[in-house]
């Protein structure tokens, strides 16, 4: 019933911001959930008011039990919607205009030791699904890209010579990532199985020959985690962190870093300055003259 004022808000957002797929998707999902929540109390979406909105946010915390990031990412999401109608005259009252969302402290990203990687590049690949798997979790480590511009990765785009690739990030920002040989060896042993089977433009592909989806890879990760006994977080976001964070530990420039991760501001780069203990604790001893006496 709601439908044509979510898409009309989807397409705006898309020419207005330049929004990716992935992003719109999400803000889909997060309109028709608050449509059906609305739906279900007999209130249209142009009806709602501002006491509609704080059941929707105790909906969400209390009855949903979404994380405090998660309910502040959605409501951000339901107000922007609304301040569009409210600016295109469809509503005259914004229902989440008064609705206070909590700021987080900021918590560090989950990383992976250096040991870790070892660990989890070094796993077998015997067959199909575990070279898919390991090549997967090589390239994301060896690259720092995010899954989605993984995914949308076609064989035509790497450029084995210079050990390279131009992905398509956010905002259709294209840059160009590196591999390193070991990555490289790795990605040839899996696509000379791939090849056998499928013949598929994506790098990466289902077992069906298709593009490899979202929810294949939030198995294969699931999978290794408990292979591997982890407690700790492992999604392909930890392999960016952990990517950015090995970078820094070894000296690279944060503009750098930057750059290659895709990142718009510098400001969303610098938490990574502040992840590593160990980077800490070496720039101490190396710099600080009682630092320097401890290792004399």
């Amino acid at each position: 019933m709601h439908e044509p004022l979510i898409q009309e808000f989807l397409e705006t957002q898309k020419q207005i911001r330049n929004l990716s797929d992935h992003t719109l998707l999400a803000y889909r999902r997060d309109l028709e959930q608050l449509s059906a929540y609305f739906s279900s109390l007999g209130i249209g979406l142009k009806e709602a008011g501002r006491e509609d909105g704080r059941m929707y946010l105790r909906f969400l915390k209390f009855e949903n039990h979404y994380s405090e990031t998660t309910v502040n990412r959605k409501i951000s999401c339901v107000r922007t919607f609304y301040t569009s109608l409210c600016k295109r005259g469809v509503c005259s009252v914004n229902p989440f205009s008064l609705v206070a969302t909590h700021r987080r402290e900021n918590h560090l990203p989950t990383v992976l030791t250096v040991k870790e990687v070892a660990q989890l590049l070094s796993q077998s690949c015997d067959d199909f699904r575990s070279a898919r798997s390991v090549s997967l979790f090589t390239l994301l480590y060896d690259t720092g890209c995010r899954i989605s511009e993984v995914l949308g990765i076609k064989e035509e785009s790497i450029e084995w010579d210079k050990r390279r690739i131009r992905v398509l990030g956010k905002g259709s920002k294209s840059r160009y990532v590196f591999f390193t040989n070991h990555c490289r060896n790795v990605l040839q042993t899996y696509l000379s199985l791939k090849r056998e089977r499928f013949d598929c433009p994506f790098l990466f592909c289902s077992i069906q020959g298709k593009q490899l989806p979202m929810s294949t890879v939030g198995s294969m990760f699931g999978t290794y985690r408990r292979r591997l006994g982890w407690q700790k977080q492992f999604t392909p976001h930890v392999l960016r962190h952990t990517y950015a964070t090995h970078l820094l530990d070894n000296g690279a420039d944060i503009r750098l870093v930057q750059e290659l991760l895709g990142h718009a501001s510098i400001s969303t780069t610098q938490i990574y300055t502040h992840v590593s203990k160990e980077r800490l604790a070496r720039v101490y001893a190396s710099c600080h003259p009682h630092g320097r006496e401890q290792h004399e």
